[in-house]
């Protein structure tokens, strides 16, 4: 079969094969962007619009059974309430196979808007706090504990070694600024107490609260998006990653939005200042690996950089920053 036509070939058996499953009639299709090798429409039908997600074979070469599980509890979090679009099961599976095998998932079409990085307002940080609490108290009460983290936090030493590699990589590559702050990143990491992150409570989090996994209405989040990456790590990752996507601004943390956050989040789980702190630092150990030059000219990849460099650099007054929340 011709290479060009391949892409057209999978969406027409995915619409068969809704069709089939579901009796839903396509009106009209509009491509959603890729994201990670996955492909995405948004299908209009005669029983109103529909996501549809095919999952890239090469980036889940090993299956999707995780992912399967992962969007049961969508949606039932969709049921009771939570800012999420619904799943749309065939007998009891959510993850759906063409005659040809390939896999897609369908769920409804939000009617929010993303934002860029660093842009929410605070109404909006306050319903999405809310929203983000709420899931997990949801996910605390509703979803059983695993005896082990999907992810465990790397050894000092092998985080060294990882940033002495950047470091090396990106002087050779003539960026300054980002070694400077790999350099910074070594020495918080020679006195950082590794247990205080660990100590962390476990539990199941979204784990992906990128701005691109958020839409918005004007004053208020309206879905969670994309909850493939669903495991039982540390739920404060959820927290740092959403404030440092929507709050960072300029290289500044916009405080008054912030504060809108927590006061959500506090609405329906406890939030204490020394966990803001800790679970800004969690995802900091996760993600400063990033900085390196390589990614300097990558849009989503710089932002990653720019919020890592804003960590490293406040890094012994971030009690004084977040304590007053």
């Amino acid at each position: 079969m011709n290479k060009a036509v391949l892409p057209d070939f999978i969406r027409d058996e995915i619409i068969d094969d809704m069709h089939a499953k579901f009796q839903w009639k396509v009106l009209s299709i509009l491509p959603s962007g890729k994201g990670y090798g996955n492909v995405s429409w948004i299908m209009d039908t005669n029983q109103g619009p529909r996501f549809v997600k095919q999952y890239c074979k090469i980036r889940y070469r090993s299956g999707l059974d995780h992912v399967r599980e992962a969007l049961k509890p969508q949606q039932r979090m969709h049921h009771d309430g939570i800012a999420c679009q619904p799943v749309y099961a065939f007998e009891g599976e959510t993850i759906h196979t063409t005659a040809s095998g390939d896999q897609y998932m369908v769920s409804g079409v939000s009617e929010g808007r993303h934002i860029n990085a660093g842009e929410a307002t605070a109404e909006q940080m306050y319903s999405l706090g809310e929203a983000t609490g709420r899931m997990h108290q949801w996910m605390k009460a509703n979803m059983p504990p695993c005896n082990a983290l999907h992810w465990e936090l790397w050894s000092k030493e092998s985080m060294l070694k990882r940033l002495g590699k950047n470091r090396e990589e990106t002087l050779a590559a003539g960026h300054q600024t980002y070694a400077q702050a790999i350099e910074k990143q070594r020495n918080i990491l020679s006195r950082l107490d590794l247990d205080d992150l660990k100590s962390a409570a476990h539990g199941w989090a979204h784990w992906d609260m990128h701005i691109d996994n958020l839409l918005f209405h004007k004053d208020r989040v309206a879905d969670i998006l994309d909850f493939d990456r669903v495991h039982y790590v540390y739920p404060d990752f959820d927290i740092s990653r959403a404030l440092l996507s929507c709050s960072l601004a300029s290289k500044s943390m916009r405080m008054e939005t912030v504060e809108a956050y927590v006061n959500g989040y506090r609405a329906y789980s406890p939030l204490s200042a020394e966990q803001l702190v800790r679970s800004i630092r969690l995802t900091w150990y996760k993600e400063c690996k990033w900085v390196h030059a390589m990614y300097a000219r990558n849009k989503p990849m710089s932002r990653f950089i720019e919020e890592m460099i804003w960590i490293g650099e406040h890094w012994d007054d971030l009690a004084n920053v977040f304590g007053n929340v």
